[in-house]
C-alpha cells in the first residue's frame, strides 16, 4: 500500500510540474505588451513626427506608417472586409477622422496592435488590427 500512495503524489507532482510548464511557456508566449516595438510596426515616436510638418494624427500615421491604414488580407470567408480600427485614449468608438481632429501637439505616442491582440482587449471589429493613440494629460 505505501508503494501506490508514493506513486500517486509522484503522479501528482509530475501532473503539478507539467501545468507549470505549460503555463509558463503560454504566459512567456503571450507577452506582457502587444503593441510591436520593433519593425514596420514600431510605436511613431515624438521624434518622427516632430521631424515632419505634420499637424494632426491621422496626418502622422499617413506619412510615417501607411501600412497601418491598409486592411490586411482575408483569413477566412467571414473575414471578408478586415477592419483597421482606431483606440484614443482607451476608447475604441474613435474612426480615423477622430484621428484627423486630433492636433499632433495632443498626441503623447501613437502605436498599432495587430488584429488578434485588439479583438482580445477591445472587442470584435478589429479584424484588421488598431491604431491606438494616447493624448498627453
Amino acid at each position: 500500500m505505501g508503494s501506490k500512495v508514493i506513486g500517486r503524489k509522484s503522479g501528482v507532482l509530475a501532473a503539478a510540474a507539467l501545468m507549470a510548464i505549460v503555463g509558463g511557456v503560454a504566459c512567456v508566449s503571450a507577452g506582457g505588451g502587444s503593441t510591436a516595438s520593433s519593425g514596420r510596426d514600431a510605436d511613431i515616436t515624438a521624434e518622427e513626427w516632430e521631424a515632419t510638418s505634420v499637424d494632426d494624427a491621422m496626418e502622422a500615421v499617413s506619412l510615417l506608417r501607411p501600412h497601418w491604414l491598409r486592411f490586411r488580407p482575408a483569413r477566412t470567408p467571414n473575414d471578408a472586409d478586415p477592419i483597421v480600427g482606431v483606440v484614443i485614449d482607451g476608447m475604441a468608438r474613435a474612426t480615423r477622422a477622430d484621428l484627423a481632429q486630433l492636433a499632433i501637439g495632443q498626441v503623447e505616442r501613437i502605436s498599432f496592435l495587430r488584429a488578434a491582440d485588439a479583438t482580445i482587449r477591445y472587442g470584435t471589429g478589429f479584424t484588421g488590427g488598431a491604431i491606438i493613440v494616447t493624448t498627453r494629460k
